[in-house]
């Protein structure tokens, strides 16, 4: 069986349970790091908001503040009752609404114009979309959106795209093969109520999901492709729990079978995570994954029952059935000083073995990563100058396996950090708003071990590479195979014009290094963009 025929089950049985007491949960699709609104208000002490979960409780974040106030903080709107035009302008272009429902449409769009100065190459991206959300009664709340993109990218990014068949987070490039723009689409939907008061909430869809209070998270991130998943929340007092069931795929298959509308291989992981606000200031999360692919060397196996139960550990569980899957731990921790600040870090490992880790000996194995990391808002005192660092690193091999289809990964790229495994990084971001204008900085530090080309050996960072093809057990570190620097900055000024969905102008340039003992590739780029900004598109790697 697939894994939406478990889904659809689960769901089923949920909606009778739930009873008329119902009463839709709505999700925040506000998640851009660069445009984000909220921070300010959820990193304040005592507000026991989750943070480190995302997308955004939107419900619970309508108890704590205003939010249009927040959204239109500085921002004047007409008077009266808006035509169409300046509905496009101001707010939701379309909405239908009375006592026991709503409605909203809203159209998303990216055109964006630039140069990369080294190769005089002309890139841009031509987007086209639409979202629709709205409220069913008290019962459901629904949520979808659909983008269809033509695209020239710069070279580092277009690099990428005919080496992995996808564009970074927007899924698979229908000619990543040839000179031509590469065209690409990506939808997302789902669907969310609670199914007992407002204690547990039940999502099911297509999408994405953050955990972490970083601008990476070393656990899982957006920073692949949208996948189906069915997830539950639970939350009591001042811990919340998440489920999640998801499918993924593997878009490694014999190229001779590329062009003849194969099935991609399947895989499916379980996602378990445990966070606690403890006091006012600190919060501490617990966090495991298991991943296993649908068909092994024994026969197809499916959706395996062995993990479904949702408060058992996947370790004992995974050894029990002799190990042939993957699984991921880690701890997440946050924080907070003062009224707008908070430390914030991760710890993920992959494996352990005590006479291993502290034998000295470096082994392969040791699979383990940590991030380190500090958020500000209204800095020095100034309103809406924000400011975030971090340093993030991680061992080889930490997110591969035997096989591709059991890694941390979907649609060829990583469940957790763009970079993969084997690098060090560190990233700033500095942040200003006033009024309209919102000016952004990104300053990014990276040394990674990049695999030698035309070479089988997989030295740590392409997780998609088998990990028993390692040069050996021991003396593994991070920096290992081609030791490379990146240096990488991003400089933007916009205009918002709408808040409802981040409609602005802006303009901005991107800077780029990388650089080993074998080659440099530089990208200097400066582009214009008209534009709505509600999702995550990582090009910081």
């Amino acid at each position: 069986m697939k894994l939406k025929t478990h889904l659809y089950k689960i769901l089923f049985i949920a909606i009778i349970c739930a009873s008329h007491q119902t009463k839709a949960q709505e999700v925040s699709y506000y998640d851009n790091w660069q445009f984000h609104p909220f921070g300010k208000v959820l990193y304040q002490p005592g507000t026991n908001y989750h943070t480190s979960l995302r997308p955004i409780d939107y419900t619970k974040l309508q108890q704590l503040t205003n939010v249009d106030s927040i959204l239109y903080d500085g921002i004047k709107v007409p008077d009266g009752k808006l035509n169409i035009w300046k509905r496009f302008l101001h707010d939701d272009l379309i909405k239908w609404e009375n006592e026991d429902w709503w409605v909203k449409i809203n159209p998303l769009f990216d055109f964006n114009v630039g140069q990369e100065r080294i190769e005089n190459k002309t890139t841009w991206t031509n987007t086209r979309g639409i979202s629709v959300d709205g409220k069913l009664g008290k019962s459901f709340y629904f949520y979808a959106d659909f983008y269809e993109n033509q695209a020239v990218f710069p070279n580092y990014i277009d690099d990428f795209v005919r080496t992995n068949k996808v564009v970074p987070g927007q899924g698979k490039s229908k000619n990543f093969a040839n000179e031509s723009p590469h065209d690409f689409s990506q939808a997302t939907g789902y669907i969310s109520f609670n199914a007992y008061k407002e204690y547990i909430n039940i999502q099911m869809g297509n999408g994405k999901m953050f955990i972490g209070d970083g601008h990476r998270s070393l656990l899982l991130s957006d920073n692949a492709f949208s996948y189906p998943f069915l997830r539950l929340n639970a939350e009591f007092g001042k811990i919340k729990y998440m489920i999640q069931w998801a499918q993924h795929r593997d878009l490694n298959i014999d190229p001779a079978l590329e062009g003849n509308d194969a099935r991609y291989p399947e895989k499916y992981s379980i996602s378990h995570y445990l966070t606690a606000n403890i006091g006012n200031r600190l919060s501490l999360g617990f966090f495991e994954n298991v991943v296993w692919a649908a068909q092994d060397t024994m026969g197809y196996r499916g959706f395996d029952y062995t993990y479904l139960n949702p408060f058992a550990f996947f370790r004992p569980i995974e050894y029990a059935t002799g190990s042939p899957d993957a699984v991921t731990m880690g701890l997440n921790a946050k924080y907070i000083v003062g009224n707008k600040s908070a430390f914030y870090g991760q710890f993920v490992l992959g494996e352990f073995k005590f006479d291993e880790v502290f034998g000295g000996n470096k082994w392969w194995a040791n699979k383990h990563g940590f991030q380190l990391g500090f958020k500000s808002f209204d800095v020095f005192k100034i309103n809406k100058l924000d400011f975030q660092t971090e340093y993030n690193q991680v061992r080889p091999y930490t997110y591969s396996h035997r096989e591709s289809i059991t890694n941390y990964g979907h649609y060829n790229q990583s469940l957790a950090h763009p970079l993969g495994a084997n690098f060090r990084e560190s990233v700033t971001h500095i942040k200003y708003q006033y009024r309209r204008f919102i000016f952004n900085a990104e300053f990014m530090l990276a040394m990674y071990g990049k695999d030698y080309e035309d070479d089988d050996i997989s030295w740590g960072k392409d997780i998609y590479k088998s990990n028993q093809n390692r040069p050996g057990d021991y003396g593994h570190y991070i920096g290992q195979g081609l030791k490379t620097n990146l240096y990488y900055t991003d400089l933007s000024v916009s205009y918002l014009i709408n808040p409802r969905n981040n409609f602005n102008i802006a303009l901005g340039t991107r800077l780029r290094r990388e650089s080993n003992n074998l080659q440099v590739l530089e990208t200097q780029q400066v582009w214009f963009a008209i534009r709505t900004s509600l999702k995550n598109l990582y090009y910081d790697f």
